[in-house]
């Protein structure tokens, strides 16, 4: 499958996209940019957006509102032509499990109209190291031998653009280093990923990172400049009781909280900084302000008790 020529260094960019399931918002005025060679995460809750976004972009779902242009080809007025071009790999297993290895990546192959699918088959497996498994029926392998599978097949029409919802999601750390070793050389290649992630050290792989909540964009930049585009603080409580003081403190008084070793770590806006820190105080606590982090961040954009931010 050839993509279409275009001038442009941006594999993906994207306007005011929008989509609504009935009178819920999936994805709201999502505007974004991709280069060849970059990796961009989409991050939050789920709920959030993310694999809407991805479905969007991949050419399955067609927007209400706003454009993009992915490959150079505009959405949604060529929505097949998009689904042609890239890969996208959707979060749950959609492999044949009946089938072996290698009649899931033959059956990939012809439905892109390889001209020699047999050969791309092959090619796949070698690459791949699934050798092992090439009769193997897709179904008696593991969580990340599938995932791996996955990726094969996905990869097996050369996209230059990847669409990947949660690609490491229940794998062991050596299947996802696996699974990220493999991403990494493709961007070093040129490829332009999109993927969608839950965890926080994953995002940290990112050049560009996008914080969703609830369909919305609440955060966008390079994740270690993400913590500083918020308004929240964070709050470092110690002594014996400080992990009992959520039964104390109402609960809108703090976008996130969790243990930190015997100590307590509270998110919060940074309007009521001073107002948590004197509650405290006053309740013999010992308290010491830290920088947000991302993992911070990424709560405090989750929160749902409010508008923050």
């Amino acid at each position: 499958m050839l993509e279409k020529v275009t001038h442009t260094p941006l594999a993906i960019e994207v306007r005011g996209l929008a989509k609504r399931f009935g009178p819920r918002v999936a994805i709201d005025d999502l505007s974004m940019q991709l280069r060849y060679g970059e990796i961009c995460g989409l991050a939050g809750a789920n709920g959030g957006g993310k694999s809407t976004s991805l479905r969007l972009l991949a050419g399955l779902l067609a927007p209400d509102a706003g454009t993009a242009h992915v490959l150079g080809y505009s959405l949604p007025q060529e929505m097949g032509r998009v689904r042609q071009a890239v890969g996208y790999l959707p979060q749950r297993n959609w492999l044949y499990s009946a089938l072996s290895v290698r009649e899931n990546l033959r059956f990939r192959a012809a439905v892109f109209g390889l001209k020699a699918p047999g050969r791309a088959t092959e090619l796949q497996i070698e690459a791949f190291g699934l050798d092992a498994f090439a009769t193997t029926p897709v179904g008696y392998l593991s969580g990340g031998w599938t995932r791996l599978v996955e990726l094969a097949a996905v990869l097996i029409h050369r996209p230059r653009v990847l669409l990947l919802d949660e690609p490491t999601a229940g794998l062991d750390p050596a299947a996802r280093q696996e699974i990220w070793r493999r991403l990494t050389s493709l961007a070093a290649q040129g490829t332009a990923i999109l993927f969608s992630t839950h965890d926080l050290a994953e995002a940290q792989r990112c050049s560009d990172l996008i914080l969703l909540s609830e369909g919305r964009v609440k955060a966008q930049g390079a994740p270690q400049d993400i913590p500083n585009k918020l308004q929240a603080s964070v709050l470092v409580v110690g002594g014996q009781e400080s992990l009992s003081l959520l039964g104390s403190l109402p609960s809108w008084l703090f976008l996130a909280a969790y243990p930190q070793g015997n100590r307590l770590r509270l998110v919060i806006a940074r309007k009521q900084l001073a107002e948590v820190e004197d509650r405290l105080t006053s309740l013999g606590c010992l308290t010491q302000r830290a920088n947000l982090t991302l993992e911070d961040a990424a709560l405090a954009v989750a929160h749902r008790g409010g508008d923050y931010p």
